[in-house]
Formats: structure tokens, sequence, C-alpha cells
């Protein structure tokens, strides 16, 4: 279980709340929101994403990080204020 303030994401059973209440996530979302609870207060970059959610073979842009962190912010509603954007770097997740 992996926790940031009212932030709570099970990785066994793919569940992530906001307080009690369970909000829908992709696997992608999940994965990036994953990324930030590991590390609350890091920088990451989008290449640092990008490693760890798609792969070495990906072959996109990096700017497909900020899509997709732009709708996990909107499904995680008041608790997205948690996500910074660090500009020229990258994401991080205010420590609680």
């Amino acid at each position: 279980m992996l926790k940031n303030g009212e932030i709570s994401l099970s990785l066994d059973r793919g569940q992530v709340f906001v307080g009690k209440k369970k909000i829908g996530l992709t696997a992608t979302e999940c994965n990036l929101l994953a990324c930030l609870l590991e590390k609350p207060g890091a920088v990451l970059t989008r290449q640092q994403f990008i490693n760890r959610v798609w792969g070495d073979t990906y072959r996109g842009t990096d700017r497909t990080v900020d899509t997709h962190m732009q709708r996990l912010r909107r499904k995680l509603g008041r608790a997205s204020r948690r996500i910074q954007t660090v500009r020229g770097q990258g994401y991080r997740l205010a420590s609680a």
C-alpha cells in the first residue's frame, strides 16, 4: 500500500482511494501515480516516467506524460493539488 496524504494506492489490487472514495484509474494512470507515491518530494522527469510506465521500446513523444498526468489530476479531484509541475523538469508529489 502506497499512501501520501489522502491518496492511497493498493498495488496488488490496483485500487486508488482519495480519502474513502474509490477512484477509477487506467493501468497507465495507476503506474504514473505509483511512481509519484514511491518517491514523494523527488522530481521525476518525463523520461523517467516513460522508462517506468511504457518501457524502453516506447517510440512516442515525452509529452504523452503531460496528457496522462492531466487526466490523472482530473480524476483525483482536489487531491491532485499534491501533484506539482516542475517547469522544465517534470513532476513531483508534495510530501504529506
